[in-house]
């Protein structure tokens, strides 16, 4: 089986393999740049890498209907939008617990398939739904709706059968552990196709897309993208969801072909790359570097680290310095965009100011 993913990625047809490699290079090319970049403001890595986890965990829940907890207990409680609050809010919970996790303490996990049933394990922990069956493979066929569009679709798009997919794992995640530490094919490839034949599998009774999403960002920082942790890659994908749908499903069937043509959703991941190192790129250049600051404006932002707001009194106070040198600070701060007013005469007091969102606007 680990020569038929060898293929898929050794198969690669010439009119697509330059478009595969121009964008593996921009990917690689934002990784250098990123590491020799040298930002030396802290605080804004940690409001950027908050705000990744929870633009991370709602986009989440706009990824693909079938993936969403709500749909399992939709038929029992009904559909209305109480009824959805309880499962979307443990779909969020969890996401977001374990992507935290994941980005703090990604060096100290070991990739295999023990991580992957505990990633699973940590996704489902707050859904009442999905006791029964988090952290273990699938023991029964799909039944219901997905049952009937099994008997629908292509042989070549149907999941692998319960009996069979705990060695359909081990060879899979065996394939991909092999690959990344070995120079046969680039990382991001194996990533990619790894990703492509865990959704071809779907090993869990739900909560696949979540799983591989996960273990996208994982083996990503694993390997040295270590800008992951502050543009949210589960936003883009969001926005690009039919699309990025359609080249999985076009590689999946095409994945098992004598020639296999898995270009599509090569594409289509290196693409959801791409556009979330844009994301990082814009937010990083719209704000100043906190290098150049002054020792009294660096004060400021470590007060508005401490507390919600600030006065001018309490700046005066806290970096004792005199009331007009403490107006032009925040003044200063302000026109920098690093800090917002709020209020007005007497009642005036400063705020940090918001990052952009995943428009590129500021929120």
């Amino acid at each position: 089986m680990d020569q038929r993913l060898d293929a898929r990625l050794r198969e690669i047809p010439p009119g697509g393999l330059h478009d595969l490699v121009t964008k593996i290079s921009a990917i690689d090319e934002f990784k250098g740049w990123w590491e020799g970049r040298g930002l030396s403001d802290p605080s804004l890595l940690r409001h950027l890498k908050k705000r990744t986890v929870e633009i991370s965990a709602a986009a989440s829940l706009r990824i693909g209907g079938s993936d969403r907890p709500h749909m399992e207990v939709r038929g029992r409680l009904g559909s209305g939008v109480r009824n959805r609050e309880e499962p979307d809010a443990a779909h969020r919970t969890g996401y977001a617990e374990l992507l935290r996790a994941i980005f703090n303490d990604h060096r100290e996990l070991c990739f295999g398939q023990d991580l992957i049933l505990q990633f699973h394990a940590t996704l489902l922990k707050y859904s009442h739904a999905g006791q029964a069956h988090r952290g273990k493979y699938k023991m029964t066929s799909d039944t219901a709706r997905s049952y009937l569009c099994r008997k629908m679709e292509s042989p070549a798009l149907r999941s692998t059968d319960p009996d069979l997919t705990p060695r359909a794992m081990t060879v899979a995640t065996e394939w991909a552990r092999t690959r990344l530490a070995s120079t046969n094919f680039h990382p991001l490839l194996v990533i990619a196709g790894f990703v492509l034949e865990l959704l071809a599998i779907r090993p869990f009774v739900n909560g696949n897309g979540r799983v591989s999403r996960i273990l996208t960002n994982f083996l990503l920082l694993q390997y040295g993208y270590t800008f992951v942790p502050y543009a949210s890659l589960e936003n883009v994908i969001a926005d690009r969801w039919p699309e990025y749908y359609l080249a999985l499903r076009q590689s999946q069937a095409h994945a098992h072909l004598p020639r296999p043509d898995i270009t599509p959703w090569l594409s289509a991941f290196l693409d959801a790359i791409r556009m979330q190192t844009r994301d990082l790129r814009a937010a990083i250049e719209w704000r100043p570097d906190a290098s150049l600051l002054s020792e009294n404006q660096l004060g400021v932002l470590n007060l508005l680290e401490r507390n919600a707001e600030v006065t001018n009194r309490l700046v005066c106070s806290e970096l004792d310095i005199p009331k007009d040198t403490a107006k032009q600070v925040l003044n200063r701060l302000l026109a920098l965009n690093f800090v917002r007013r709020v209020g007005s005469g007497r009642a005036v007091r400063y705020r940090k100011a918001p990052l952009q969102d995943e428009g590129g606007k500021v929120k």
